[in-house]
């Protein structure tokens, strides 16, 4: 790959990784494993590259959203097992038994299809998801505690199952005023762990992410599941040292004098205030960001913050540059994802649109090439010479 003919490329800083690695092991202790979640191709990141670094920095255990995913990181000659957080057909459990890779379990007729799929071929590692007040996969508790004991107690007798890990979700509110509805199903999530110790069901626990691990250690368990964390994109993790491993990158593709009162870009919705100088820049809604995003956004040229003008467009965008005198044509311009000296953080460009950090990474186009930052030695990189 050569850099300098990319319109636009994403930077994935696998030195940054592994210091948030070591911040996370700091946090979660010896009686907490953190399980690195790289589902979604760790959010667009690239799963392969993250899962071997996080692997190479001590992670014991990794998570994927599917058999797809999980196959691959086999493929790629990633040993560790992993968890997967969707349910699969009974048509995977071969395969699931012979590549090490764990299954929830959602109810009981998914955990009778499981323990009928892995009866000719041996024991299938699982873990049992409960609901408990998200109303997505796994078995219901509120309201039922006595059925879902009872549900917990036919699966966990299944000869061909192992149930090693009781595992839910948290709603996650965000707002700091609705983190009682956090608590709640915290609480909720650890007293039915107890009620389930009173039959002699003693299972190792997991619920929280990257927020609440941070936000509650009071509800630490034996596991957490972390990826925004690892990824230094979750918000708290700064003042730990913490940084975000990926940069959004493009260049200046022209510089061209506007006048006062000529629209730029389409449905021509911004007008010049004033005579302009501006940049035609490299990336645009079809490389994943929110078409409709314009105003209030910025981006990083020469170490200073310019305004987006004018709508988005598939392959381009255009930032007002009339106060950034030296900019030149192929200048590198950050789009967002550094924050350190003056960029525009992933959340602060999530929060123009009232979005999450990680869908901003995860909206990213495939065919944006990813350029991974001080490998290992030994390590492939796709940093061309040079560079870094």
């Amino acid at each position: 790959m050569r850099l300098e003919e990319e319109r636009c490329w994403l930077e994935i800083d696998l030195e940054k990784l592994r210091r948030n690695a070591a911040i996370v092991e700091g946090l979660a202790g010896p009686g907490c494993t953190p399980i690195g979640v790289v589902k979604t191709n760790c959010y667009g990141l690239g799963a392969v590259e993250i899962a071997r670094e996080l692997v190479a920095c001590g992670c014991r255990i990794l998570s994927t959203a599917d058999m797809t995913e999980a196959l691959a990181l086999r493929r790629a000659g990633i040993r560790e097992p992993i968890l997967l957080l969707g349910p699969a057909a009974p048509e995977s459990v071969e395969a699931a038994i012979r590549e090490n890779i764990i299954l929830p379990v959602v109810d009981l007729e998914h955990a009778l299809l499981l323990e009928r799929a892995a009866a000719p071929c041996g024991r299938l590692r699982t873990h049992i998801k409960v609901d408990v007040g998200m109303n997505r996969l796994g078995i219901p508790v509120n309201g039922r505690e006595e059925e879902a004991r009872e549900d917990i107690r036919r699966v966990t007798a299944l000869p061909h199952l192992t149930n090693e890990g009781l595992m839910t979700h948290i709603s996650g509110m965000q707002d700091p005023a609705l983190d009682h509805l956090n608590v709640e199903q915290l609480e909720r999530f650890s007293a039915f762990g107890d009620f389930l110790a009173e039959i002699g069901i003693c299972l190792p626990m997991h619920c929280e992410s990257s927020m609440l691990f941070l936000s509650h250690p009071e509800y630490h368990q034996q596991f957490a599941r972390l990826t925004s964390a690892y990824l230094g994109i979750e918000k708290g993790y700064e003042p730990l040292g913490a940084r975000c491993v990926a940069r959004l990158c493009t260049r200046v593709l022209q510089i061209k004098q506007v006048k006062k009162g000529d629209c730029i870009g389409y449905w021509m919705t911004y007008a010049a205030p004033r005579d302009m100088t501006v940049a035609v820049l490299g990336v645009g809604y079809g490389d994943g960001l929110v078409r409709g995003l314009t105003r209030g956004a910025h981006m990083l040229i020469r170490d200073r913050r310019v305004e987006v003008v004018g709508k988005l467009s598939m392959s381009f965008s255009v930032a007002d540059i009339t106060d950034v005198p030296d900019v030149r044509l192929g200048d590198e311009v950050t789009v967002f994802g550094e924050a350190d000296g003056g960029g525009v953080s992933i959340r602060e460009y999530a929060e123009l649109y009232g979005g999450h950090p990680c869908e901003v990474i995860a909206m990213l186009k495939e065919h944006i090439p990813r350029v991974y930052l001080h490998p290992r030695p030994g390590a492939a990189s796709e940093l061309p010479a040079g560079l870094g």
